[in-house]
């Protein structure tokens, strides 16, 4: 059986133009979804960056804060430092004086006798390039004998006499006291390192 189509040709026409506009609507509509889709997303990527950067600068603040309440401890560590430092030079070559003299009287020869002494320190200066030596100790003394005097010279020298280094007699005279002949002598001793004292390390704590 033959079919017949009725409907005009114009009207065929117009509902392909129908199918193909909706259709165009369709993908527009699509289209238009998937921008905002996008957008959506970008703007919560944005919103995210945002809140990174309040985070950022808020934490910054906190350590802007930080750094100026420390700078006050800064300031008394440099004012440490710097006493520190003028302490450390001027007991920088201290001598105990008391400790050298309690151990010079266990190891005086028993024929000889300290009369006077008298010591000298090198004080060192802000602008010293080397350590120009401890200082010195000079005696004067009164022995029976020159040998005694030589005596004298070997305790200094010896290590049961640490402080001292380098001594020698000088100005020896013959004297008399009552009936018995005496020698008179002088000596000088140089001062090392183990006459001083560790007043510097009393003075000055050990702040870690």
């Amino acid at each position: 059986m033959r079919t017949i189509n009725l409907i005009p040709r114009e009207g065929k026409k117009e509902t392909k133009s129908r199918r193909r506009l909706l259709m165009m609507a369709g993908l527009g509509a699509l289209f238009v979804l998937l921008l905002a889709a996008i957008t959506v997303w970008r703007q919560g990527a944005v919103d995210d960056a945002r809140d990174e950067l309040e985070a950022q600068l808020s934490t910054n603040q906190s350590l802007q804060a930080e750094v100026a309440a420390l700078a006050a401890a800064e300031d008394i560590q440099n004012q440490f430092n710097a006493e520190a430092a003028t302490l450390s030079l001027a007991l920088a070559n201290d001598v105990s004086w008391g400790r050298l003299l309690v151990d010079l009287g266990r190891v005086i020869p028993d024929k000889v006798w300290v009369t006077s002494y008298s010591g000298s320190v090198n004080r060192l200066s802000a602008d010293s390039e080397e350590d120009a030596g401890i200082g010195q100790i000079s005696f004067s003394g009164i022995a029976f004998e020159p040998p005694d005097v030589s005596a004298w010279i070997r305790v200094l020298d010896s290590e049961q006499y640490p402080g001292v280094v380098s001594s020698w007699a000088t100005g020896l005279t013959k004297s008399a006291i009552a009936d018995i002949e005496v020698t008179n002598f002088g000596s000088t001793t140089a001062l090392s390192a183990g006459a001083l004292s560790d007043r510097i390390f009393e003075r000055i704590p050990d702040i870690p």
